[in-house]
């Protein structure tokens, strides 16, 4: 961090240097981000270079140089670390809004004091239309409120928006990506909205490339994902509108759909999937975002699909860390058991749990499973995935808590990752049922300010 050191015979003046000073130290004499220097960075150099020449000491050039050079890396940190810093990045459910009764969540409820950037995901894929593809007028008129309010409540959050495929949608990405005109003419329609509406960038969310994953597509997905986020980056990038790649972490989506390389170098951050990654077909009870294999996962689709081995394979491929947002998930997942009396993980189950009050079968979202996990659950932990489950009978449930997601956001300061992204901000505990509003994303919050920054970051100029 950088503060300033008083003048001395033996410093030659007043001198900026980094140090270890805490960003939330208040004492004036420690802030990094004091007040009376200007947050620009060039203004800053200015301002300190100023200083040292009306010091009153006799400096030779050599000196002067490289003080100067101290003050201008010293500023570059603090312009990092007073602009820059962990993303906190929650995703808005779209569907939110037509919650039933307390499940109803609206852009006021957002707490936008502790979200970096909020993500509006999300719309569907647009139609082709003579030459040109067009949203849902519905949808955009939604999108176009939410964004409204959200920049009235606040100036400094982020917004970006997500274009999603699912299901019968799945073919629309591949049909696209491989035709050079439809790519471009994607990539028009999402500048426009962008523009449109004052958006700061954009979620592509392809589920996921390629012939032989989970959603199909076509062969050639692998290749035409690269020409699609280049023809985006390249509009994206004229008008400085930043760009996000909702990514998987199975391995085998990794080895066949991406190149991860040229994923990462084309986009600003890959939101990863980590969270729901065991559903209920296995028909297995397990946590669904676990850090670790455990020792009865001998299936080779589950070999390595966790949070420790798909993060360091994004970085193995070749993805640098601060471009990595971590996915955590504030639901629980329920699965009802075969037998109650085999409840450990990995038990046999029969199917999703019994379905809640606000969402479909088998998923609760933190606001509720607080309540419900304290009538009469029974609470252990996972210690190799190291995340809670609770046990009621035949129904058994996963779930994130500050334990665990505090070993998540470990894992974070460790990989030096570039933050966090909810799934989603509007499960959490927003109306204080369990106590405190939004408990989860406040202790998230809190944790990413705790992360100092890396230097390297600083001076790593490629993108």
């Amino acid at each position: 961090m950088c503060h300033v050191l008083k003048s001395n015979p033996l410093t030659y003046g007043t001198i900026i240097v980094a140090s270890g000073v805490s960003a939330n130290d208040a004492s004036p004499k420690n802030r990094f981000c004091s007040p009376d220097i200007p947050k620009n960075a060039l203004r800053q150099f200015r301002y300190c270079t100023a200083k040292l020449q009306s010091s009153g000491s006799v400096l030779n050039a050599k000196v002067k140089m490289f003080l100067r050079l101290l003050i201008w890396c010293c500023l570059v940190l603090c312009y990092v670390e007073c602009n820059g810093g962990k993303r906190l990045m929650c995703y808005f459910s779209s569907n939110s809004p037509k919650g039933r009764g307390y499940g109803r969540y609206t852009a006021n409820e957002v707490p936008v004091q502790l979200c970096t950037d909020v993500i509006y995901r999300g719309i569907r894929f647009p139609e082709w239309k003579r030459g040109s593809y067009a949203f849902n007028s519905e949808e955009i008129q939604r999108l176009g409120a939410f964004i409204y309010t959200i920049k009235s409540r606040s100036s400094a959050v982020r917004t970006h928006v997500t274009v999603l495929q699912r299901g019968i949608e799945t073919p629309s990405y591949s049909i696209m990506a491989e035709i050079p005109e439809r790519r471009r003419a994607f990539a028009k329609a999402i500048l426009e909205l962008l523009e449109q509406y004052g958006i700061n960038g954009v979620e592509i969310a392809w589920e996921w490339p390629g012939s032989t994953v989970k959603f199909g597509g076509i062969s050639g997905d692998r290749e035409s994902l690269i020409s699609l986020l280049t023809d985006v980056r390249a509009g994206l990038k004229s008008r400085n509108k930043e760009f996000l790649f909702f990514g998987a972490i199975y391995p085998k989506v990794l080895r066949e759909s991406y190149r991860v390389t040229s994923i990462c170098q084309l986009v600003d951050f890959v939101t990863l999937f980590t969270f729901d990654l065991r559903p209920h077909t296995n028909n297995v009870a397990d946590v669904h975002s676990p850090m670790r294999n455990r020792s009865f996962e001998t299936e080779a689709d589950r070999a390595k699909a966790n949070v420790v081995d798909g993060v360091e394979t994004w970085i193995d491929f070749g993805c640098p860390p601060k471009k990595l947002i971590l996915g955590i998930g504030l639901f629980g997942q329920a699965h009802t058991l075969a037998n109650p009396a085999v409840y450990s993980v990995g038990a046999p189950t029969v199917g999703p749990g019994a379905e809640g009050q606000y969402y479909y079968e088998g998923y609760y979202p933190y606001h509720e499973l607080c309540l419900v996990i304290r009538s009469g659950w029974n609470i252990f932990y996972d210690t190799v995935a190291q995340m809670p489950f609770a046990v009621r009978g035949n129904q058994w449930m996963s779930y994130e808590n500050t334990n665990s997601i505090g070993v998540k956001m470990d894992f974070v300061r460790e990989k030096r990752l570039g933050g966090v992204i909810l799934q989603h901000v509007d499960y959490d505990d927003f109306r204080g049922f369990c106590g405190s509003q939004n408990p989860l994303t406040n202790y998230i919050s809190q944790r990413l300010k705790q992360i100092p920054s890396d230097i390297g970051f600083a001076i790593e100029w490629n993108k």
